[in-house]
């Protein structure tokens, strides 16, 4: 379309608008996904660092030993909290369960938080059960 003086376009900077009004969501619908991809892989680290920790306590870990190795498999962000370990029976037994369970609370790193009724953190619990192969509880460390 010419413009008054028939030498120029008038639509010459609609579509730098429409790309600067379009870019913010396309990058944080970018940013969402790279983030779901963080807590999937924060999720499934946290699988198998309860269930090295369970492992741990089936060959004689004392708490604070199974304990300490789940913090140290768990490859995700954060560090998981409040890891409790227990024995059915009560006294660790040959054949016996174990239970390790933790939990961990993962933040969003995009403002999912800004939108009315989503939290910015997501938190889940993981437990994993084992058959004891010993009768006691002593090895410190695993």
């Amino acid at each position: 379309m010419k413009t008054a003086t028939g030498t120029g376009n008038i639509d010459n900077g609609q579509a730098v608008l429409e790309f600067a009004l379009a870019m913010p969501f396309l990058l944080a619908f970018i940013f969402f996904i790279v983030d779901c991809g963080l807590f999937a892989f924060s999720y499934v680290s946290l699988t198998n660092a309860v269930r090295e920790g369970a492992r741990c306590a089936a060959v004689g870990g004392t708490q604070a030993a199974v304990s300490t190795r789940v913090t140290n498999t768990y490859g995700g962000t954060g560090a998981p909290t409040a890891t409790t370990v227990t024995w059915d029976p009560a006294p660790a037994s040959i054949g016996g369960s174990v239970i390790v369970t933790t939990s961990h609370s993962y933040q969003w790193i995009t403002p999912i938080g800004l939108v009315p009724g989503i939290d910015s953190s997501t938190a889940y619990t993981k437990s994993a059960t084992m058959r004891m192969e010993t009768n006691t509880v002593a090895k410190d460390p695993c």
